[in-house]
């Protein structure tokens, strides 16, 4: 951002005042805290508003990093995703698992590709009991797919798009080791744009698998990472970024 004559300022959120947020023009809200109780969050989204303008929308980003609300939004907007369920039991799970056959299960909001692991009925019974007593959990019917994609998005468009490669892992998140190539944004800008754009986003990850019926998104995320989509497409996707957030912290 100094680059482009901004003058910033990083802070946590823990030491996050709301009566100084009020002397900025614009308000970067990366990775709000997973480990906030839902009436303290709400607090701190109140306190984010008091701000002039908010990028990414606190409210949004709960929203998109919520897997099953997330889906069923972008599901209700047109978007192709898998079928997505919620369960809260050992019971529940089971079912599902008999219903579908082969599924994908995530916990409710995570980052990275933590905790996302490849079922089906046989090795579910490894999983369970590592479950504690009350969950909830993100069952998605797995989607037989021919590469995983990551798409950038910046406003209204996609700057960015890579191939995510892992031989020996189902989550094929570059932060956990997998290998990047670029990908033809063409093939996944519109998608993508609308994925983010229906969640209220003003950037996101879209992570997308490419299916027989199609591409489909599985996940938008609302504070993605670049290094790895800058590597792939040799694009630097975070002066991208900061040139968007300025452009925006200078519009009104």
């Amino acid at each position: 951002m100094t680059k482009l004559g901004a003058i910033t300022s990083l802070k946590s959120y823990e030491e996050l005042s709301c009566r100084d947020l009020e002397r900025f023009d614009l308000v970067v809200a990366r990775g709000l805290p997973y480990y906030y109780d839902s009436v303290r969050m709400l607090s701190l989204i109140e306190c984010l508003r008091t701000a002039r303008k908010v990028i990414n929308d606190p409210q949004a980003t709960l929203v998109a990093r919520n897997k099953y609300v997330s889906m069923k939004v972008l599901e209700s907007n047109g978007v192709p995703v898998p079928k997505t369920f919620l369960v809260r039991t050992r019971f529940e799970l089971l079912e599902k698992v008999k219903e579908l056959g082969e599924v994908v299960v995530k916990p409710l909001s995570n980052s990275l590709g933590l905790g996302v692991n490849r079922v089906d009925e046989r090795s579910i019974h490894y999983l369970i009991p590592l479950l504690p007593y009350t969950f909830d959990l993100v069952i998605q019917e797995y989607v037989e797919k021919v590469r995983d994609v990551r798409s950038f998005v910046i406003g209204n468009r996609a700057v960015a798009s890579m191939y995510r490669i892992s031989p020996f892992k189902f989550a094929t998140n570059y932060a956990q080791g997998s290998d990047v190539d670029p990908a033809p944004l063409e093939e996944y800008s519109e998608i993508s744009v609308k994925a983010v754009r229906a969640l209220g986003l003003s950037y996101g990850g879209v992570d997308l698998v490419e299916s027989p019926e199609g591409p489909k998104v599985i996940e938008v995320n609302p504070s993605p990472l670049w290094f790895g989509v800058s590597r792939a497409c040799n694009v630097d996707v975070g002066f991208e970024l900061a040139k968007f957030l300025f452009e925006e912290a200078c519009e009104d």
